[in-house]
């Protein structure tokens, strides 16, 4: 049976030069559904590539029980996507934060950053960040419980491998308060895990931040039989002398009506018990308790409005661990600051300003303006509008609360599908943060979508030129590239040129290269007589192809430059011993393109027929001669430049004619027929 092979494009190519040779990378997207009851309707996958649609995008049945799709996209991209039992949403996966992205909404986006070769990528278990099926090897996972009472009920293990029971998994005791147990698991497989002082929920370890993900100890499977070290019950390291030190726990309820049960502190160092430690009213609604707690020691609490477990704080995401406040007991004795209760900061903080700036340079405006929505607003996507103050930067001033947390996006248009995407090194939960500072702020202004300033514009240009020298009729000859004579560095680095560019070609990458050019853009508002060198906005060393494009150093692409260009545009090319002509017209844009042909008439160059000249039917080229590159054909190309090089071969200012060799013809054909031009751009 023939394989189909389903390619879903996700970008249309509005032109394709004729050098064009890498129209995107394919990513072959795959997942096995061994462990799925497959729906009639299909396994579908959705992603950022394609408009998050859960039934727009069916996967083919390869092999067994994977299912693949193969999509067309472009390196560099980072893409986000799950796979979907069925077409509808609530058949999606649920993706394993350890191999998934925040995707905003409580749960994880698969993610995978485009390189530059096509990718076929490893068949998941749906569900799931390996294989469906792994060898296995012994895992023998060790605690040290000596600064620890042990319960009659003895220690356990609970973790993802054995379903988070937390009284399944006894650990034997193997000599000096260390206790043990050996499990089989899956090569490569990601696991979360806890340690137990009894058998069950309750009198689990509070795993410290710096060894916890998601507030678990965490181990991917190595491919061998593996002893993890032993660690300290409820700590990163090995078990150590500890110090009893004084925690004064306090919580500030001016924002509460205080319960007639008083206020409580509940939390791992007192069994979580919410009516077990009443805290004291010292005044000015402020209530306090002293624990005595071990240096070192790892712990979560929360406080309590009452005695019972509903009376609880909510603890802000910003300041919170597993759901509850979190400390590691210092050496010292230490007085906790009074913070608010249900809040990470104290009541009622001094306002300050904060001003939003965000960069829309590199987007299409909705027509329903720039918002942005943030915790500090509920959340709404349409209520908080922000101002255009120019150059496409969006801006809004909004009165915070100074120390307070706060997440936030930007919004193109006035709803969540325009929301941005945070990039992950500078998000929290998928959104931006902030801290609010003590004095009015001005946040740095940001690109949307990304985590620093827009990266600046760019455009191509793409120009075709013929040099009169090595033109034979139809195209240019190639000698010099083929004899091997073509530096691999730009050679325009002297005079009169004294380009500093270090553009490099190591080796010559195309067989169809002539030579070098210099390509100079200016930019100005006039016709091409007010192109001047004050004008001059970039300049490029470039290669020249046989049918006159002119290209990047990697042989083929166009050439890019970074900028925006606002008012009329025209190209100088140089050569180092052909006449440098202008466009005499601007060069028209379409898109980021700006495209122009120098070689069909005589008025496509400044100047028209004293600047270049026919060098075939309908074909115009620059003129050649110029050796010593003063701008003008004379005597002086012959006696100095041609004279003394004649007889030698390489890549010679004389060689006019671009065939390696300095000889009669360049003299006859090119310099004699030549001599009194000039070049005619603006100086």
């Amino acid at each position: 049976m023939k394989k189909i092979r389903l390619i879903l494009s996700v970008f249309v190519l509005a032109a394709m030069a004729a050098t064009s040779t890498a129209f995107g990378v394919e990513v072959t997207l795959r997942v096995d559904m061994a462990e799925q009851t497959v729906s009639p309707d299909g396994v579908h996958v959705a992603g950022s590539f394609q408009g998050w649609n859960p039934s727009s995008t069916l996967m083919i049945n390869t092999t067994n029980d994977i299912y693949e799709l193969i999509i067309l996209v472009n390196q560099g991209d980072h893409l986000l996507y799950k796979f979907i039992n069925g077409n509808d949403w609530p058949y999606v996966e649920q993706v394993p934060s350890q191999c998934g992205e925040p995707d905003g909404f409580g749960g994880y986006n698969r993610y995978f950053d485009v390189p530059a070769n096509d990718t076929i990528l490893t068949a998941v278990c749906f569900g799931s960040c390996f294989p469906c099926a792994n060898p296995t090897v012994d895992i023998t996972f060790q605690v040290d419980m000596s600064n620890e009472v042990v319960s009659p009920n003895g220690v356990h293990i609970a973790g993802s491998f054995q379903g988070w029971d937390p009284g399944a998994t006894p650990m034997a005791h193997i000599g000096n308060n260390v206790y043990s147990v050996m499990v089989p698991l899956g090569i490569g497989e990601y696991h979360e895990f806890k340690y137990i002082n009894g058998n069950a929920w309750g009198f689990d370890e509070s795993v410290p931040p710096a060894c916890a993900n998601n507030n678990n100890r965490f181990l991917t499977v190595p491919s061998q039989n593996t002893t993890l070290p032993l660690v300290c019950f409820g700590s990163c390291d090995p078990c150590t002398t500890i110090t009893d030190i004084e925690i004064t726990f306090q919580v500030d309820m001016s924002n509460e009506t205080v319960s007639p049960n008083g206020v409580h502190v509940a939390g791992s160092f007192q069994g979580w018990n919410p009516g077990g430690t009443l805290m004291n009213d010292i005044g000015n609604n402020i209530y306090a308790v002293t624990a005595i707690l071990q240096s070192g020691a790892y712990h979560e609490y929360k406080f309590i409005n009452g005695d019972q477990w509903g009376e609880d704080e909510l603890v802000p995401p910003q300041c919170n661990m597993n759901g509850n406040r979190y400390l590691v007991v210092p050496d010292v004795d230490s007085t906790l600051l009074a913070v608010c209760f249900g809040s990470c900061n104290i009541c009622n903080p001094p306002p300050v300003d904060v001003t939003f700036t965000v960069d829309m340079s590199n987007e299409t405006v909705s027509p329903d303006g720039v918002h942005l929505a943030g915790s500090f607003q509920g959340w709404d996507p349409s209520a908080t509008p922000m101002t255009d103050i120019g150059s496409d930067i969006y801006e809004v001033t909004l009165t915070l609360g100074a120390n307070d947390y706060h997440e936030y996006k930007f919004i193109n248009g006035n709803d969540w599908p325009g929301a941005e995407n945070v990039p992950p090194e500078c998000n929290m939960n998928g959104n931006r943060y902030i801290w609010v500072p003590e004095v009015n702020t001005g946040l740095q202004t940001v690109c949307f979508g990304n985590c620093g300033p827009c990266p600046a514009p760019s455009y191509n240009v793409d120009l075709k030129v013929n040099l009169e020298g090595p033109f034979n009729g139809t195209d240019m000859n190639t000698q010099l590239n083929s004899s091997g004579y073509i530096p691999v560095n730009q050679p325009y680095n002297q005079n009169p040129w004294n380009y500093n560019g270090t553009e490099t070609a190591n080796p010559i990458p195309n067989p169809d290269v002539v030579d070098w050019v210099l390509i100079e853009l200016r930019e100005t508002t006039g016709d091409a007589s007010t192109a001047t060198p004050d004008s001059i906005i970039a300049q490029k060393a470039g290669l020249l192809l046989k049918n006159g494009k002119v290209v990047e150093t990697d042989g083929s692409s166009q050439l890019n430059f970074t900028g925006s260009i606002d008012d009329n545009l025209y190209a100088v090319i140089w050569h180092r011993n052909h006449l440098g002509i202008m466009s005499g017209f601007p060069i028209p844009g379409i898109g980021n393109v700006f495209a122009y042909d120098f070689s069909t008439g005589a008025t496509q160059v400044y100047m028209g027929s004293i600047a270049h000249k026919e060098i075939a039917a309908g074909i115009w080229g620059m003129i050649g001669g110029d050796g010593n590159a003063d701008g003008q054909i004379s005597n002086t190309d012959k006696v100095e430049v041609w004279v003394p090089a004649a007889g030698n071969s390489g890549y010679e200012p004389g060689d006019f004619n671009l065939d390696g060799q300095v000889n009669n013809q360049d003299k006859v054909e090119l310099w004699g027929p030549n001599s009194g031009a000039g070049s005619q751009v603006p100086n």
